[in-house]
């Protein structure tokens, strides 16, 4: 509990109430305060010796993930164990295998196109992501493309699991009650078959690390060490770091955020580009003449990357299909945190005071990206120097600092090679989706779309 109060934020809103405003700061329960002010951004998320709020990241699990974990002398060793397979090097360098999945999309689609059958894009986004990020990081290699329906129960069960986990941030027994339930009880209580997905899932996920522990990190099958390899034979982490309760919550955290907010960054920038005639024609021109300038297939990124309005549609996508629309709470269990508002006026936060912020009070600030719910990728090429710097600023996708996604540079791979490689392949319209599909509808930490839709759909001429 916090020791002392602060007047000015005792009811949950800064002075400017006094007058008529509301302020930047909120207090939104006992512990801790939120702020709205793209200033403070790097004050907060910059500073690597902030522990997160054990209590809002438990909906993870038990913590033992690095996404999930508290202290920060903890999550460097974690983070430092696994940070060189996401380098942009090591990206770069596996490419091919990213490239390979984009051509059995790729071919998928061809498939639908043939038969005329619309195609269920979000689920074969996810399907793709999860594919790469097994590919990536796991013994075990899921092939979700292969499937006739895009393993479609596969990605409803990764919204069942997150609304399952926001529970368990607030009840901690939800997860070891739900594993303890006998399945054949599931399947009865439950025959839409969608906590079954959910428990597929959780036997593969048990599966993938007890395989990295019982090979001691050198499973048969794969070409090239995995980020799971890498944690096991890390020198910085002890045999407690090993254990196969530690491993399950790392494989899950990985393979879940590899998965969900990249699949989901793909179908908003596919709704946004169809559903602008003009921003679709525009970047089908600009793929096919840097097509003309090469003799491969598919498109790789050392083209796709000198292309200024694809960049900028991808920039834009990822302004407004936010990953994480839940506060991303920290906290200074040593020493207080300052914060000193746009009128100067200087608060002080003692220490274990939780202090949040939110991506989407970032990228949706108008003073900043004005009529900010538009997808415009012009606005990253044509604003003046002055304005861009600002964006550039309050532009955090990833965050930033120590705590910033450790999967960036695959994320940013993964959409440039889909999104180039598809719209230069094909021509698309969409088919029964409307924006309502792409809406979010639900925060359970990634934001989620209505629960009857079955997200973005298309059909390929």
């Amino acid at each position: 509990m916090l020791t002392f109060r602060p007047p000015s934020v005792v009811f949950g809103r800064t002075e400017t109430d006094r007058i008529g405003g509301i302020g930047p700061i909120v207090r939104i329960n006992p512990w801790e305060v939120h702020i709205k002010d793209p200033d403070f951004w790097d004050v907060l998320y910059t500073n690597n010796k902030l522990d997160k709020d054990v209590w809002y990241y438990r909906c993870f699990g038990d913590n033992r993930g690095t996404v999930g974990t508290g202290p920060w002398e903890l999550h460097r060793r974690r983070r430092a164990a696994m940070a060189k397979f996401f380098s942009t090097a090591n990206v770069a360098r596996l490419e091919p295998m990213v490239l390979s999945r984009v051509k059995k999309l790729l071919d998928r689609i061809q498939e639908h196109r043939k038969s005329g059958k619309p195609i269920p894009i979000s689920c074969a986004f996810r399907a793709f992501t999860t594919d790469v990020i097994s590919d990536y990081a796991a013994p075990h290699s899921r092939d979700f493309l292969s499937t006739p329906d895009f393993e479609l129960a596969f990605t409803r069960q990764l919204r069942d699991f997150s609304n399952i986990m926001l529970w368990h941030r607030h009840f901690p027994i939800v997860f070891p009650v739900f594993n303890a339930i006998p399945r054949w009880l599931i399947e009865k209580l439950d025959p839409s078959g969608a906590q079954k997905a959910v428990l597929a899932n959780l036997d593969d996920i048990r599966k993938q690390a007890t395989t990295v522990i019982s090979t001691k990190g050198n499973p048969p099958g794969k070409s090239s060490p995995t980020v799971l390899d890498a944690i096991y034979k890390s020198d910085s982490l002890g045999p407690e770091e090993k254990t196969l309760p530690r491993f399950l919550a790392e494989t899950q955290a990985l393979l879940g955020a590899g998965t969900e907010t990249t699949g989901n960054a793909l179908s908003v920038f596919t709704y946004h580009v169809l559903a602008n005639p003009s921003i679709y024609q525009r970047l089908k021109a600009e793929l096919r003449e840097a097509a003309q300038n090469s003799s491969s297939e598919l498109l790789d990124t050392k083209v796709l990357d000198k292309l200024p309005y694809l960049q900028a549609c991808i920039k834009e996508v990822l302004r407004v299909a936010i990953g994480v629309v839940g506060r991303l709470p920290r906290v200074n269990r040593l020493a207080p945190i300052s914060y000193t508002d746009p009128n100067g006026k200087t608060y002080t936060f003692p220490p274990g005071t939780v202090v949040s912020m939110s991506i989407r009070d970032m990228h949706l600030d108008e003073n900043i990206f004005p009529d900010p719910h538009a997808f415009n990728p012009d606005r990253w090429l044509s604003s003046s120097p002055e304005q861009l710097k600002r964006m550039e600023k309050s532009f955090v996708p990833f965050n930033r600092g120590i705590r910033a996604c450790l999967g960036l540079e695959l994320a940013k791979e993964e959409i440039l090679l889909v999104t180039g490689n598809l719209f230069h392949h094909y021509d698309l319209e969409l088919y029964e989706t409307t924006e309502r599909d792409i809406a979010v509808m639900h925060e359970f930490f990634a934001p989620f779309g209505p629960r009857d839709s079955m997200g973005v759909q298309v059909i390929a001429r």
